[in-house]
């Protein structure tokens, strides 16, 4: 095409200088024949200059979408930091207000580090063990009430029983009525998320919406922690006795930050093997149970 498109130029100036010259009709004939050709050379021109430029904002773009992750990544390390420092402040504000209300304790802060599935009663494990001076029985709380006991101990963490399980009894009592009872769990209360304060009498004033607490007795648990309110009144089975549902004031099964009471006043000894076989002196074994 190219080499016929020449030899059409060559006979027309041939022929334009045999004939005078008719300068406007060559001219006109050589741009119509030529002007496709220029206008797709100025139109791939125009393409690599437009390759060349975008290429130059992809790696602009690439530079400043991996600037704008790290510094994405800064800030959320930093939201992280500052969400830990306001729970810890939070924890230990909690605290305070606990040492301020009972300047006899001895508290230590504590945190869920896992919970067992398959416990019904939302036993759970905390990072704290014998090396931070907690001891088998230590009451384990919250600033809203009581959660449960130590009963597995390692070096650097500890295995708690709640207060949901049957496996952990506490002398309570009505807080109005001084009503007494023995509370301890089971499956059916658990499942509701509550405990039960058993052997009420019938002729007790204990009614719904009464608040529990630890009587004192047994030298476990220190008197007057609030346990929970009573939601509801039952007999038991043989008509003898009645019983009351409680519902804890602590988030027990959802609780991710505790105190352990490693002393209050009247605490004793308690032996080691009265508690349904709790007895873990290695870390790995307790983490385990």
């Amino acid at each position: 095409i190219f080499l016929t498109a020449v030899l059409v130029l060559t006979c027309v100036m041939v022929y334009s200088i045999g004939t005078g010259g008719r300068g406007d009709f060559v001219s006109s004939i050589a741009g119509i024949i030529t002007e496709p050709v220029q206008r797709v050379s100025a139109m791939i021109s125009a393409g690599f200059g437009s390759f060349s430029g975008n290429f130059d904002d992809i790696e602009q773009i690439r530079a400043e979408n991996e600037l704008l992750k790290k510094k994405v990544r800064e800030m959320n390390r930093k939201t992280v930091d500052y969400n830990d420092l306001k729970a810890e402040n939070e924890q230990y504000r909690k605290l305070l207000g606990l040492k301020e209300e009972n300047d006899m304790y001895e508290f230590l802060a504590s945190t869920v580090i896992s919970r067992d599935g398959n416990d019904y009663y939302a036993g759970f494990t905390l990072d704290k063990g014998s090396a931070d001076g907690v001891e088998l029985y230590d009451p384990v709380i919250t600033a809203d009430g009581l959660v449960g006991y130590i009963s597995g101990i390692g070096v650097t963490s500890s295995k708690v029983t709640t207060i949901l399980s049957p496996g952990l009894e506490v002398g309570a009592v009505d807080k109005d009525t001084r009503d007494g009872g023995t509370l301890f769990g089971e499956i059916s209360t658990a499942k509701e998320g509550c405990t039960r304060l058993n052997y009420l009498s019938r002729d007790c004033d204990v009614t719904v919406g009464d608040i529990v607490v630890t009587s004192g007795f047994g030298s476990v648990f220190p008197a007057n922690l609030i346990i929970g309110n009573v939601k509801e009144i039952r007999a038991e089975s043989e008509n003898i006795s009645l019983y009351a549902v409680v519902e804890p004031t602590a988030d027990v099964k959802g609780c991710t930050d505790v105190f352990i009471i490693t002393e209050f006043e009247g605490q004793r000894s308690v032996r080691k093997d009265s508690i349904e076989g709790y007895r873990t002196t290695d870390e790995t074994t307790a983490s385990k149970d």
